[in-house]
């Protein structure tokens, strides 16, 4: 039986997991409220060298072996030209690299002549730095974008600008979605609403506690090509895009940023990263920031995804980093509610359930 499913978010999580639906033969809505979405704001830095625990790492290495899955049918842009990682000190680096080798993930340890010869443009090159050379990186600005055009072609549809104000139900079960227009029915609901998904969930009385995680991302004025991989140091993370722009979140170690507002207004933070990135890349003296975006990264509040049910009729995904793993996690999401997964795809989701809030 061929069953509905409407999807609010349509950010990578929503995007991917709209095309894996539409795969398995769903008639799939997508509701994308309008406003900005993480994805288009995000740094696209495809990694598992960043984790918070064991699982974690497993989930977050098999999000990089979905990705190339996801590139033989998606025309996403996504450069594999792996990461050079100096933001820890050297024990940090020798238990990281030791780590990392544990669990079979590609690192090698690089001395500072290995580093200049990879990344000449920087002025005072590291004493030493690992290499991740499996990761990568997505062009962020239209990535869900393109996930979307390849579900519409297997059938789904799309909604614009028009928001959810909650999910309905009748004797206990959810039936759709309302909206100020009314509501629209569907077998099941899946929250991929990101810092949307707490509302939401409340809706139906339940709990899905996000932390308040803000960011600022900039864009330089293109560059001639000076770097060559992406680079996770002590002044910030930064990579260049295919445009010649230099990508870089405001915040030092982004990935783990646990600040819950934004005290610099945008020029002022832009202005101090600037200085950052000029004082790492001895090429950039003429350089500026083009463009500032606002980002609203939705953290759960351990930090983990969170990935299942939340009643019958309604499903939930969020998390971060969307971009790591959205394309493993709509694998996944679609198994789950086919009733498909197998006892390595049980074991992938199961620290990760609603229930354990």
């Amino acid at each position: 039986m061929v069953q509905s499913a409407i999807i609010v978010g349509a950010g990578i999580i929503g995007a991917a997991t709209a095309l894996q639906l539409a795969r398995t033969g769903h008639r799939v809505t997508v509701i994308h409220g309008g406003g900005a979405d993480a994805t288009s704001a995000a740094f696209g830095w495809i990694n598992a060298s960043f984790f918070l625990n064991d699982d974690h790492h497993q989930l977050r290495a098999a999000g990089i072996a979905a990705w190339h899955r996801a590139m033989a049918d998606v025309p996403v842009s996504v450069h594999w030209q792996g990461c050079l990682c100096w933001d820890m000190d050297p024990q940090q680096r020798a238990a990281t690299y030791a780590q990392l080798q544990a669990f079979g993930y590609p690192v090698e340890m690089l001395t500072k002549a290995e580093v200049q010869m990879r990344e000449p443009a920087l002025a005072s090159p590291p004493d030493g730095a690992l290499f991740f050379p499996s990761e990568g990186a997505a062009a962020s600005a239209d990535l869900a974008g393109q996930f979307l055009a390849a579900a519409q072609d297997l059938g789904a549809r799309v909604i614009r600008n028009v928001s959810v104000m909650g999910l309905t139900t009748q004797n206990g079960r959810v039936t759709g979605i309302a909206t100020a227009q009314g509501a629209l029915p569907a077998d099941r609901v899946i929250l991929a609403a990101g810092t949307g998904t707490t509302a939401l969930a409340r809706s139906i009385g339940c709990e899905i506690p996000l932390v308040p995680r803000p960011a600022y991302i900039l864009r330089t004025t293109p560059q001639d090509r000076l770097l060559n991989h992406i680079l996770a140091t002590p002044e910030g993370e930064i990579r260049q895009e295919s445009s010649g722009q230099i990508l870089m979140p405001v915040a030092v170690a982004h990935q783990s940023d646990s600040a819950e507002s934004l005290m610099q207004t945008p020029t002022a933070a832009a202005d101090h990263a600037m200085t950052r990135l000029k004082d790492l890349c001895g090429r950039l003296e003429n350089v500026d920031w083009a463009e500032v975006i606002r980002a609203e990264r939705p953290v759960p509040a351990d930090g983990l995804p969170v990935v299942g049910a939340i009643a019958d009729g309604a499903y939930v995904a969020v998390l971060h980093s969307g971009i790591t793993l959205g394309p493993i996690i709509a694998e996944l999401v679609a198994k789950d509610i086919a009733g498909r997964l197998d006892n390595t795809d049980a074991a992938m989701l199961a620290p990760y359930r609603p229930d354990r809030f």
